[in-house]
């Protein structure tokens, strides 16, 4: 009777032991830096911005970056993104300008110059607005591992399926993680604050 007691309280105790191993390990790997993955936001494109202007990758290196790739006709994820975005960079109060966040339109048919303009300064006049010709645009997201695909509607319109997240790249063009919409406001707030460490 004495030793079944004895082998309980051995049992309780490696398994509190474990639990609090895998909780550590939980946690630790949670707050870890991300390693930087492969260049893939310094290969080369070309573009243009909402201002008209023709960028290239070399405009967005020497500064950490938030990318979104979504179009102007999108009905919920793409202005709910957008609007995320302009408050993390309100939050981030004057570390905002240490920062690049852009959205890149993947439907580049309907997104001009002007549209874009006047989209992303709907949201924030800090978010910088891509659009080019569809070949452009198709060759940057294939380099990033950007879904996107064009989707008929009855009646001869279209909508975009598309990637959801943020994705973050370091000041070197290395990928840093993502911002997922299901994540709470201040996970998010504190990936981009270690990103831009």
């Amino acid at each position: 009777m004495k030793s079944l007691r004895v082998l309980r309280i051995v049992l309780w105790a490696l398994v509190l032991v474990v639990g609090a191993g895998a909780a550590y390990l939980f946690l630790s790997a949670r707050n870890a830096p991300v390693d930087a993955g492969p260049a893939v936001y310094a290969t080369p494109f070309t573009l243009i911005d909402q201002d008209g202007n023709e960028v290239t990758e070399a405009d967005f290196l020497g500064k950490p970056s938030a990318w979104f790739y979504g179009f102007t006709h999108c009905p919920d994820v793409c202005p709910t993104t957008l609007s995320e975005m302009s408050a993390l960079l309100e939050a981030l109060g004057p570390d905002a300008d240490r920062l690049q966040a852009v959205f890149v339109s993947i439907d580049p048919e309907r997104d001009d110059v002007a549209t874009m303009k006047d989209y992303v300064e709907y949201f924030d006049d800090r978010i910088v607005g891509l659009t080019g010709s569809l070949e452009n645009v198709s060759a940057m997201a294939k380099a990033r591992y950007i879904f996107f695909e064009k989707v008929p509607l009855e009646g001869g319109d279209y909508t975009m399926e598309h990637s959801a997240s943020v994705h973050l790249a370091d000041a070197g063009g290395s990928f840093f993680g993502t911002l997922d919409g299901e994540e709470p406001f201040d996970t998010r707030l504190q990936k981009l604050r270690r990103l831009i460490e």
